[in-house]
């Protein structure tokens, strides 16, 4: 069979070339600046293509150079273009991601603890974002270079036994460098946004309990309780602010946690169920399948 470009590519098959390095289970980091894009055949597409949604069991940044990236992570789209960057926590939930052929990207992977810049973008509360489990940022040109020579400076710390004595130590200074760039320009894209109302607000504290908690809660009362309203009100204001009852919210995430989980042929049904808190699989089946239309084992 004959290979054929795409010209949309699976930006979880770029992990396969030979400019990706891994640190056991710490360090991640892979980039095609200096390989460029090739023709990819069907066998290789059948190997390396991971089926969405996936569920990131780790904190990522992801910075394009070149070209435009396009993704979506818990019921929201994406398109990134050349100099900007996207962090995206762990516990997220990709539903697909692919990339023009001429992009140009840069990839890291870390563990939460690795990265002081998670609890400093929750304090920064950039809108929304950062409910849905992503930072966007615009970078100006030197910012976006600087991030390039950090990035080529960590790969150099995982490479080069030079550093083994200190490896692990030199890269958390390296991705606390990158780190503190990228949080430089979200205060600063932050000073110049327009203040989130208190609407804004509650969605973005409804959102993210939602996606703290969505697999032991899916009654109204406990979310409206955490976050100190009545239900009548915070129904009104999520609805109003993005279109959707908040119950629809709550079963999104529960519905889309267990395609991951069954898409992964990792867990049986009933193991599904027992993860996202059901009384037993039968519940578990109707729930799915007024969701979705067809019962798990169909779907799986």
């Amino acid at each position: 069979m004959k290979d054929f470009s795409i010209q949309s590519l699976d930006l979880l098959m770029m992990s396969a070339n030979q400019n990706a390095i891994r640190m056991e289970d710490k360090y991640f980091v892979m980039d095609n600046l200096e390989v460029p894009m090739r023709t990819w055949s069907i066998q290789e597409i059948q190997a390396y293509h991971k089926p969405y949604p996936i569920k990131l069991t780790k904190n990522y940044i992801l910075i394009l150079v070149e070209g435009t990236l396009r993704f979506s992570v818990n019921f929201r789209d994406y398109v990134m273009t050349a100099g900007m960057c996207a962090v995206i926590t762990a516990g997220t939930i990709i539903e697909r991601a692919d990339s023009d052929s001429d992009a140009k990207f840069i990839v890291l992977s870390f563990k939460r603890h690795d990265l002081g810049i998670v609890p400093s973008y929750q304090q920064l509360n950039v809108h929304r974002l950062y409910a849905l489990q992503v930072a966007h940022v615009t970078l100006l040109p030197q910012q976006l270079d600087m991030l390039i020579q950090s990035y080529k400076m960590l790969r150099t710390i995982l490479t080069d036994k030079a550093f083994s004595p200190l490896v692990e130590e030199s890269a958390n200074h390296c991705i606390c460098l990158i780190a503190s760039i990228i949080e430089n320009r979200a205060v600063n894209q932050a000073d110049v946004s327009a203040k989130t109302s208190r609407q804004d607000e509650i969605v973005s504290n409804f959102l993210q309990c939602v996606a703290d908690n969505y697999r032991e809660h899916r009654e109204l009362g406990f979310y409206a309780a955490q976050l100190c309203l009545s239900l009548k009100y915070m129904s009104h204001v999520v609805y109003s602010e993005t279109g959707r009852h908040p119950s629809q919210w709550i079963k999104d995430y529960v519905i889309l946690d267990a395609k991951t989980m069954l898409r992964s042929g990792r867990y049986t049904v009933q193991q599904v169920a027992d993860e996202l808190h059901f009384p037993n699989q039968s519940f578990f089946g109707k729930y799915f399948k007024e969701a979705v239309g067809v019962s798990p084992k169909k779907w799986k």
